[in-house]
């Protein structure tokens, strides 16, 4: 048992060590910058995600909406303690191709995979389960991502939707939806005072 402890705290000082903290910050701090024009979720937000992550031991990840990487490289750095890996999903090809670069960038293109194309069909051709299911994307179509994803979360997993306060009257169905949900528990949960989240558990 010390071999095995051991060998893994050598595993993440591996990790650790192939990184540049400072290049890390200084990548996280320009995504930010573009945050009005992508999309990108609240730093804090993006923080709680990893958080989730390293909380549930989550392992496979799936995002709808990619934008340009940001929230990919929070949760994929978090799924290095984990042992897990992302798939995220973007329908415009420039910010599919910016999030690609920006995770090879950050040394993750090995464990998130970034696809094109439109999630609503995507998700469909993926096989679960899933520990974790961000949706961060097409406001107004979320009972689709619904439909095409609860029987793909993992007994124990977390469907998490972004955008749940700011916007709740534009997913006001998705909402009912997943309060009503016999299976499913569910929270609207603000990390900043701008918006938050949608926590739903799905009932072991």
């Amino acid at each position: 048992m010390r071999a095995t402890l051991m060998a893994l705290a050598l595993l993440g000082a591996t990790v650790q060590e192939k990184r540049d903290p400072a290049a890390v910050e200084k990548l996280l701090k320009e995504l930010e910058g573009t945050a009005g024009r992508y999309w990108n979720v609240p730093r804090e937000d993006a923080k709680f995600l990893g958080m989730l992550i390293g909380m549930t031991g989550a392992k496979r990840v799936l995002e709808v909406g990619t934008a340009n990487g940001y929230s990919a490289i929070w949760m994929g750095l978090a799924l290095e303690k984990t042992g897990g890996k992302l798939t995220t999903i973007e329908i415009n090809p420039e910010k599919a191709k910016e999030a690609r670069a920006h995770v090879q960038t950050m040394k993750l293109d090995g464990r998130v995979t970034v696809m094109e194309g439109d999630a609503h069909k995507i998700v469909r051709q993926l096989e679960g389960p899933w520990d974790l299911i961000f949706i961060d994307a097409d406001m107004g179509r979320d009972l689709d991502y619904l439909e095409a994803l609860f029987p793909k979360l993992a007994p124990g997993g977390v469907l998490a939707r972004h955008n749940a306060i700011k916007y709740a009257s534009t997913m006001k169905d998705y909402l009912d939806a997943v309060k009503a949900h016999p299976q499913l528990d569910t929270v609207i949960l603000s990390c900043t005072m701008d918006d938050g989240f949608a926590l739903s558990y799905k009932k072991k």
